[in-house]
């Protein structure tokens, strides 16, 4: 959920990071980062790929992305740095992938809101 599309990524990396690294995850430092840059037909097609590359570098290069320093984020694009650290424990969970099962972007009193499943 976010006023716009960068407080809508902000917040679905921030449930993810709960996801993969509970409620209370160490605190993260690291002034290491990775461009990302993704365009796609939709809020929902970016959202999936933007989540995806953080399941990436989690799982496959062992970083975790604390925080993003945004170029551009709309419904069809996002670029931005993706700040990253080592990740400060192994992932609570073993996602496999990010999934368009039932995702739907809607936006309820000027909130955009969207509802991710992830495959376990």
């Amino acid at each position: 959920m976010g006023r716009d599309f960068r407080g809508l990524y902000e917040n679905a990396l921030r449930g993810l990071n709960l996801l993969l690294f509970g409620s209370h995850p160490r605190r993260t430092h690291g002034d290491d980062s990775f461009h990302f840059s993704y365009s796609g037909d939709g809020p929902e097609n970016v959202l999936v790929n933007f989540l995806a590359e953080v399941l990436f570098l989690a799982y496959q290069k062992k970083k975790q992305v604390h925080a993003l320093d945004f170029i551009h984020a709309d419904d069809c694009r996002l670029e931005a740095r993706l700040r990253l650290a080592p990740c400060g424990s192994v992932p609570k969970v073993d996602i496999k992938s990010v999934t368009y099962h039932n995702l739907r972007l809607v936006e309820k009193a000027g909130m955009k809101q969207a509802a991710v499943i992830f495959d376990i």
